[in-house]
């Protein structure tokens, strides 16, 4: 099954909600300024509409994002100081139209989760910037600022494609 036909309806066959889940491996520096990224990049029309989370493959759960994170991902106007670290698991990747990893290891962790199915709806988050050289987005854990800035420039490239993919997957299930 396709991310278009996994959209959410009400009981009058309205869209309730596309889902994105955002993965990387600890849930504290690349998925949280993603998810942050995307949520306060996208379009108003579509804010209600499109839910971001996101969830690392390893376990830091309930750890904060990292505070290098939390700075780079507040230059583009993202709070993500709030964020408690998440640990992916089945319902998460079964309940999301749009699974982004940063690695294809964590490709692999989100196929391992489905057991004998592909998960046909998940993706690397740098296919999403046509001007990138490689389309897995760096860990900048443990390192300067400098690192997580550089980071969370790559991630910002990714939304606008990232934005158009979402609303043609609407666009596509609505008409």
């Amino acid at each position: 099954y396709s991310a278009a036909t996994r959209l959410s309806h009400n009981k009058d066959g309205g869209i309730l909600k596309y889902s994105v889940l955002m993965v990387c491996t600890g849930n504290i520096c690349r998925s949280p300024m993603a998810e942050g990224l995307l949520a306060h990049m996208l379009p108003d029309s579509l804010k209600p509409l499109v839910s971001v989370r996101s969830a690392g493959t390893q376990g830091l759960h309930g750890n904060m994002a990292e505070p290098h994170a939390i700075e780079a991902a507040s230059a583009y106007g993202a709070d993500i100081s709030e964020h408690r670290a998440r640990i992916l698991d089945t319902a998460m990747v079964k309940s999301a139209n749009l699974v982004l990893a940063m690695e294809r290891y964590h490709l692999d962790q989100i196929n391992r989760l489905r057991l004998f199915f592909k998960c046909k709806h998940a993706s690397l988050l740098g296919l999403f910037d046509p001007e990138r050289q490689t389309p897995e987005i760096e860990d900048p854990y443990g390192d300067p600022l400098g690192a997580y800035q550089a980071c969370a420039s790559e991630i910002a490239a990714c939304m606008p494609g990232l934005i158009d993919h979402i609303q043609a997957q609407m666009a596509s299930k609505s008409s």
